[in-house]
């Protein structure tokens, strides 16, 4: 990879960019027995909130894309970050689940901006493989913060309540801006005055969705995302409700399943050179469905205990982890030219399926059992292997 001080300053912008969306959702983990309390509702409806973010960045992948295509990089995520400072600042003092819910949607719009600014500064800038390999590298610093984070909100819970989690959310939020005000470059290198025209928009989505590659990395990707949804929405209902674990000790449990995550997520950019995106690929998606298929195995033996449960998840993020960077290279491959439009269809695909299984989990998941996290992963990631195994024949990937 480039050396050059204009490289790693690109990389430490765009690290601070990869944080803020596993933050807002690993970090707040631990709390979520707290915050029911705290709000006079059940852990259900606390595990929706995670639902509602995801709607929010759903929908912010399709606001914010072609904004940044029209208007360019910088301004979409400096004004993403304001707004992720703002409702960060404000959540910790609702007085409702309602408002929770509100602030939460907010949140979420803002954390796509951040996404897919990050993404697409990627594509405007590095060839598909470096692209792969840039990618792999921001998911090391990405995958850092689900084993650091659920550690430091289960402390805060005990120690402050809740709502501190929420202000840690707000300072780091607040100086990964200042990062990007003062380092950042625009990187798109012509603005594109008719990306926001409805016409040329739906005509623009029409094309991406049918092209042969994107939609072979996009179903892939669905079920990834839909089983990294799985774990993030399933887990702690077993976890603190099931298996009573305090907020504290689940946030190491699930740093530790992370560990796993972040090593993996740590050689994929290697493997990326040494295997190819195809063959990473391919060894992802059957990582992860054996995980998926372990954990819906014991449920349906009655096997329930914390290894159980955690053991089959850190070797789905293990597949997780090895799946998204070569996924993400592969769909926009062959977008260079509106990199912001392919990608935020890309997300709003992803993360919508993620919301569905949060908010579907959230209703149904009450900590009596392990069985609907287990039945999300093991379909989530039979479905990416199967779309693999597929489709992938006849996709043919540029430099």
């Amino acid at each position: 990879m480039n050396s050059s001080p204009s490289y790693w300053r690109i990389f430490l912008v765009l690290s601070g960019l990869a944080i803020l969306s596993p933050l807002a959702l690993d970090t707040f983990l631990p709390a979520v027995d707290d915050a029911a309390k705290s709000l006079n509702t059940n852990i259900g409806n606390i595990m929706i909130s995670f639902g509602v973010l995801s709607v929010g960045i759903a929908l912010g992948q399709i606001i914010h894309g072609p904004l940044s295509d029209r208007y360019g990089r910088k301004p979409i995520v400096v004004w993403g970050l304001i707004f992720y400072m703002m409702s960060s600042l404000l959540t910790p003092f609702v007085l409702s689940i309602e408002l929770l819910y509100n602030l939460r949607f907010i949140q979420g719009l803002a954390v796509a901006a951040t996404m897919i600014v990050m993404r697409s500064i990627v594509r405007d800038l590095f060839s598909v493989k470096e692209g792969a390999k840039l990618f792999a590298n921001l998911f090391v610093i990405l995958a850092i913060i689900p084993i650091i984070g659920p550690i430091i909100g289960g402390h805060l819970t005990i120690w402050f309540g809740w709502q501190s989690v929420f202000f840690l959310m707000a300072g780091i939020s607040a100086i990964v801006l200042l990062t990007t005000v003062v380092l950042f470059e625009e990187s798109l290198p012509k603005k594109d005055p008719d990306a926001l025209k409805l016409n040329k928009l739906l005509s623009n989505f029409n094309e991406i969705i049918t092209e042969r590659n994107f939609l072979t990395f996009l179903l892939i990707g669905v079920g990834a995302y839909a089983g990294l949804y799985g774990v993030i929405t399933g887990i702690a209902p077993v976890m603190t409700g099931l298996l009573r674990q305090q907020a504290n000790v689940f946030g190491y449990q699930f740093a530790a399943i992370m560990i796993g995550h972040f090593i993996s997520a740590a050689i994929a950019g290697k493997l990326v050179h040494i295997l190819g995106i195809k063959k990473l690929l391919f060894i992802g998606t059957l990582i992860s469905m054996i995980g998926g298929l372990l954990l819906i195995g014991a449920s349906l033996l009655g096997i329930i205990t914390i290894y159980s449960i955690l053991i089959p998840s850190t070797i789905f993020l293990l597949g997780f982890a090895l799946t998204i960077p070569g996924m993400t290279a592969g769909a926009l491959s062959n977008f260079q030219h509106m990199a912001g439009r392919a990608t935020s269809l890309l997300g709003f695909i992803q993360h919508g399926t993620g919301a569905f299984v949060s908010i579907t989990l959230g209703y149904i998941a009450d900590g009596s059992t392990s069985m609907p996290m287990a039945i999300a992963i093991a379909v989530a990631s039979l479905f990416a292997f199967i779309s693999f195994i597929i489709r992938i024949p006849r996709t043919i990937l540029k430099a």
